[in-house]
């Protein structure tokens, strides 16, 4: 698994390069995790030079240990499954205080 990180193209929202990847022959999804400056990580399946991407999206490469570490900055409780890819499952709500009936 090749973990990326990029900028959405317009803050928290916008484009981002999983076209642009798959032109070039590569294969990349994006997580589910949003930092405030529009970071996310993203999951690269084949190998490609990301230097050739746009730079408005600001590609980097980052190991699992910096992929894991952005997503339990925004979700403490955020791991790596076994697909390498990042999980996150919320508690299940439990019944409403006392006070709440």
């Amino acid at each position: 698994m090749i973990y990326l990180k990029w900028k959405l193209s317009h803050g928290k929202w916008g484009t981002h390069p999983v076209e642009t990847i798959a032109a070039m022959g590569g294969r990349a999804t994006t997580g589910a995790y949003v930092d405030a400056d529009g970071y996310r990580i993203a999951y690269l399946w084949e190998s490609i030079d990301i230097s050739q991407l746009d730079s408005k999206w600001d590609v980097t490469e980052v190991t699992e240990a910096e992929a894991l570490a952005f997503a339990q900055a925004l979700w403490a409780d955020a791991e790596i499954g076994d697909d390498g890819t990042l999980l996150y499952n919320p508690p299940e709500p439990g019944p409403p205080p006392d006070d709440a009936l």
